[in-house]
């Protein structure tokens, strides 16, 4: 019997820069900046589960507005790639924005970039981050749209210890209700698993925080969920991550990934463990990884389950 051809779709549509973002504007940069800095120190931090932030308003309107045309643009069939971590039950799609060289683009790399945007998020998380670690640090290849179909769930986890700090940006494309955006951002879960609902899925929104021993997070979608990830990541710890020996990395009793969580909070202590007084001995006993990929799989229950 042949194996049925896929269904036809239209091809692609050539991207089209949005009015005023035909040229790079170093003093558009600048007052970008300016809007994200004031965003940053405005939002009160968030300590439970764990320390994040839930900033609203991320982006000036114009930008929000020129990266949302420009993921809708390139959320098509012909465009986008298999992601294959949120869970091995099934596939997300993604689009990768680590080469992109459209404006939009480059505005929210060049802002986030920026070494006093960074020490405005670092000195939230970390205690007096050296600069010579603000300087290191860049942006992951990980940078992209992700676009999550409804009523999946993305593997409860902790993010590799060379990530420093995560950030997911929301760009819902409907009118989402109150239950909604409750239910469709980012959730954080306690050392205990219970899910804590402290973000919400709403328009030029980002949910912040940083990886440590116990900051398990996921996702349960009712709605299409379409993101945007990204990543600050020191690159010499993560060419010595990839070169830990797989035994220790994706097999029990993954010490591999509490040994590099350890080692880094050691060199850069977090404002987290110093003001709740926990331990990092302590924290690593109770880590409760037990998957390859950093992952926390629960027996029989639903992740994203209440």
């Amino acid at each position: 019997m042949e194996t049925p051809a896929p269904p036809e779709t239209d091809p692609a549509p050539a991207y089209t820069v949005p009015s005023g973002f035909e040229e790079w504007d170093s003093q558009r940069l600048a007052g970008y900046k300016t809007h994200v800095l004031a965003a940053i120190r405005a939002t009160q931090l968030g300590r439970e589960p764990f320390y994040h932030l839930f900033i609203e308003s991320i982006l000036p309107s114009e930008l929000y507005d020129a990266v949302e045309h420009h993921m809708i643009a390139h959320k098509h069939p012909d465009l986008m790639q298999p992601r294959r971590q949120d869970n091995p039950e099934f596939v997300n799609r993604r689009f990768s924005l680590h080469q992109s060289d459209d404006l939009p683009i480059q505005y929210v790399r060049a802002l986030f970039s920026d070494v006093d945007v960074k020490r405005s998020f670092f000195e939230r998380f970390y205690l007096d981050p050296p600069s010579e670690l603000l300087d290191r640090v860049a942006i992951h290849n990980e940078f992209e749209y992700t676009f999550t179909l409804g009523e999946r769930f993305q593997t409860v986890h902790l993010d590799i210890p060379p990530k420093y700090m995560s950030f997911v940006f929301y760009l819902p494309q409907t009118a989402v209700s109150d239950e909604d955006e409750l239910r469709n951002a980012t959730i954080l879960y306690d050392r205990d698993l219970e899910p804590h609902r402290v973000a919400r899925y709403r328009r030029n929104t980002v949910c912040v925080f940083v990886p440590h021993f116990a900051s398990y997070h996921g996702f349960d979608s009712t709605i299409p969920r379409d993101a945007l990830v990204m990543f600050y990541v020191d690159p010499e710890e993560l060419t010595s991550w990839r070169a830990i020996p797989p035994e220790r990395r994706d097999y029990p009793p993954y010490d591999g990934i509490t040994a590099a969580i350890k080692a880094k909070l050691e060199r850069y202590p977090l404002h987290e463990y110093g003001e709740k007084g926990l331990s990092l001995d302590r924290e690593a006993e109770r880590c409760r990884v037990n998957a390859p990929q950093g992952r926390v799989v629960q027996n029989a229950v639903s992740p994203g389950a209440d």
